[in-house]
């Protein structure tokens, strides 16, 4: 009886132990996409910068 009841409970602790895992990947995961956008946001700023520059040094300003 006290063996099922220790199974019972250690068998719900690695569903929640894998639920917990689960979220904190889904989490994760949202974290990087959106550091990646932003990345990728700073990039074309740089990128449209980095060209208006060098039209602003042809023109000779």
């Amino acid at each position: 009886m006290i063996y099922e009841e220790l199974t019972y409970m250690r068998n719900l602790l690695a569903i929640l132990a894998c639920v917990g895992a689960a979220g904190w990947i889904v989490l994760l995961q949202r974290r990087l996409r959106a550091a990646q956008m932003r990345g990728d946001m700073y990039r074309d700023i740089a990128t449209r910068l980095d060209r208006q520059l060098s039209e602003q040094h042809a023109q000779g300003h």
